[in-house]
């Protein structure tokens, strides 16, 4: 091979590596691809951060695990502000809040508390509160159907913080939001302040809907 077609060889080897580079740059993570998955399935969700998705201004939040990770992280800065708003409060009585060491905290699970305004309740994807987590705002709720957030048949463990009774339920029929409604299998209850780290086998993946006390 002369030198003229060396270089050209070369040439054409640097461009293509290149060019698969910039390929491999262009396709979204497997977190991305998780959270675009969920986006598409479901109606008015807004990712808020790298690894997170809410629905209607924060009120419901749903935060992945980061990449090697098992567990979601505690609320990004975005989702704290938003579960600020959900709670009624300023920013200036958060920053008041956290100089006197009473900031948000969340508990080894992981779910959100706020000693000055609502607390959350959260879903998890696998046992041990690993996985996703899906978390509401301590608001009244007649019925939440998982369908409207991918979450059918994907909780495996659950934390209340806070003050309300939580009712679980899950479908009758296959594929029936009404049937997990109007004729429901009930599953379990959340008191108060509590959590659950499985919910047992015969339980696990069961979950279709809830509801809550006033």
């Amino acid at each position: 091979m002369n030198l003229r077609k060396s270089l050209a060889f070369a040439g054409v080897t640097i461009l293509t590596a290149a060019t698969a580079s910039q390929a491999h740059a262009a396709e979204p993570s497997e977190l991305q691809q998780q959270i675009d998955t969920v986006l598409a399935n479901t109606t008015g969700g807004v990712q808020i951060s790298l690894n997170e998705i809410a629905w209607e201004g924060g009120q419901a939040i749903m935060s992945f695990p980061l990449p090697g990770e098992e567990v979601a992280p505690p609320s990004s800065q975005a989702a704290i502000d938003l579960q600020t708003q959900q709670a009624g409060v300023s920013k200036q009585s958060v920053k008041a809040a956290a100089a006197a060491g009473e900031a948000l905290a969340a508990a080894s699970d992981s779910c959100p508390t706020e000693v000055f305004g609502n607390d959350w309740y959260c879903f998890y994807q696998y046992k041990d509160f690993g996985g996703r987590r899906l978390q509401w705002n301590q608001a009244k709720h007649d019925v939440v159907f998982f369908s409207q957030f991918d979450f059918v048949n994907k909780t495996s463990s659950w934390s209340n913080k806070g003050g309300k009774y939580i009712y679980v339920q899950g479908r009758s029929q296959t594929g029936s939001d009404r049937s997990c409604w109007e004729k429901p299998l009930i599953l379990w209850q959340e008191a108060p302040h509590t959590s659950k780290a499985f919910v047992g086998s015969s339980l696990d993946n069961k979950a279709d809907c809830f509801w809550t006390s006033y």
